[in-house]
């Protein structure tokens, strides 16, 4: 069914254009005594429309999800998977991104790696293999036409990846060198930097070291893919032009038979190293700040009201309160943002990002504190709260703009174990925050103790860095932190 949106935009001029004649209308002749200033009705959000999702489960138990559209002759496909990078073998550390760099370029099934390549740009199509910290992904995109032989391919790469040993020998070696190349780049040491402090003591914040990824064999990554890769909990999603019927037998052959993976392991809270500032010195002309705190696990109460606040604080752009009092008013920096990533088995992070000049560093973290201590304490304002819903609510709908950017949110949201009327009831949900509710989740999240700063910047930075807190100065990224400096 053809996703749609209507757009109210063009009505709200009609109105404001009959509006204005009717005030003029009045203003001129023998009605001036009744003269009124226009009432222009305030234009309601963007409609959604939900469209027609058809899932299966096939036999191995992997949920099928498709999105018929023949608007354009597309085909575009996501797969979803419980791992991540969480479950990287002690010791081993980088193992999950080399294999799902190595499924994609090391061949698969009875395709070698420079066959399984050429079959790819034969057909102009586009597939990969990825991970996060939670999840094995893989996509394609492909022209209609061509989508009985990709699936093959695709399933193949899933399936039955082929771990090329010299194409394991060229990746490991480029894996090696970008971690060794890390501290050249701030954004990349701090970012390292945060979720070792933040996450330690789980495999949540693991670190792969160039010491770690040396380690790691051809055979170390088919064996764990063989324990940790399969069908188990996984989605995989169709999306554009294509027969369901047809592509449904194909995919029940291609999949049927494939066996579930091992059951993901227990996973305890991390502990943040903190309260402290893990400083990184470096002569930098931007200098990077990261400052978090433990955020939320998926599925919490708390998740809407916090999404509501957050927008307000620091992830709305121009419009937040850290934007306008650190760049708008102080033009202390070119950006800030907060965000917070909940996980499914722990606390995720919360996080406010940001950069400064190195003389405006001080000024910077007095002002953030400030306002993070002010949300903590009295929340949001009704104005403020009423704004950001308005705007939720209307945002939401781009969601919907294209079947090829709903689809892959659908998906996720259904791998991640939200309600099936998730996408019908999000506006809804967002209208019923109060004021009490995202008051009471900015304080849960921003009144904690166990912080973490992170920083990188030049040398003579750490003295006055000493007047937030304890200054624990880094310089191996890879080092061991110390947890209570």
């Amino acid at each position: 069914m053809k996703n749609k949106i209507h757009d109210s935009k063009s009505g709200g001029s009609n109105r404001l254009a009959v509006a204005l004649g009717l005030s003029l209308f009045f203003w001129g002749g023998a009605g001036r005594a009744q003269a009124r200033p226009p009432v222009v009705p305030p234009e309601p959000p963007l409609r959604i429309e939900i469209p027609d999702f058809h899932e299966k489960t096939l036999d191995c138990g992997l949920k099928v999800i498709f999105l018929e559209n023949g608007e354009l002759p597309l085909v575009s496909a996501g797969f979803y998977a419980p791992g991540g990078y969480r479950l990287d073998p002690p010791g081993k550390e980088g193992l999950v991104g080399m294999m799902t760099n190595l499924q994609r370029d090391g061949g698969a099934g009875k395709w070698d790696a420079e066959s399984f390549d050429r079959a790819l740009e034969d057909r102009a199509t586009s597939m990969s293999a990825s991970t996060d910290v939670e999840s094995f992904t893989a996509s394609f995109n492909c022209l209609a036409k061509d989508l009985p032989d990709v699936l093959d391919l695709f399933a193949a790469m899933l399936r039955a990846p082929r771990f090329d040993a010299k194409r394991f020998d060229t990746d490991k070696a480029n894996y090696i060198d970008s971690l060794n190349r890390i501290e050249d780049t701030p954004d990349s040491l701090s970012r390292v930097l945060f979720y070792r402090s933040l996450l330690g003591g789980s495999p949540y914040g693991g670190c792969s070291t160039p010491r770690s990824a040396q380690s790691v064999t051809r055979e170390d990554i088919a064996g764990f893919y063989q324990k940790n890769y399969g069908p188990r909990g996984a989605v995989l999603l169709l999306t554009g032009k294509f027969d369901e019927e047809k592509v449904s037998r194909r995919l029940e052959e291609l999949f049927g038979g494939w066996k579930g993976q091992a059951p993901l392991p227990a996973y305890s809270e991390a502990k943040p190293m903190g309260p402290a500032i893990y400083f990184f010195p470096k002569d930098v002309t931007q200098v990077f700040i990261r400052f978090g705190l433990p955020g939320l696990q998926r599925h919490e109460p708390d998740f809407i009201p916090l999404e509501v606040a957050n927008y307000i604080l620091g992830g709305s752009g121009f419009t937040s309160r850290l934007m306008r009092e650190i760049r708008s008013n102080r033009g202390l920096a070119y950006f800030v943002d907060s965000v917070f990533v909940p996980y499914t088995q722990i606390h995720g992070p919360f996080e406010v990002v940001g950069g400064t000049r190195p003389d405006a560093v001080k000024e910077y973290l007095t002002t953030m504190f400030k306002v993070l201590d002010d949300f903590s304490k009295e929340g949001p304002t009704e104005k403020e709260l009423s704004q950001a819903k308005q705007s939720m609510v209307e945002e939401y709908a781009y969601n919907f703009e294209s079947p090829f950017t709903l689809a892959p949110y659908k998906a996720t949201l259904d791998f991640e174990g939200y309600p099936a009327d998730y996408l019908a009831t999000y506006r809804d949900r967002i209208r019923a925050v109060t004021l009490g509710q995202a008051s009471a989740a900015s304080h849960r999240i921003l009144s904690q103790k166990d912080w973490v700063l992170v920083i990188c910047g030049p040398a003579a930075l750490k003295k006055e860095l000493s007047e937030f807190g304890k200054v624990v100065e880094v310089d191996d990224v890879f080092a061991p932190l110390s947890p209570k400096p």
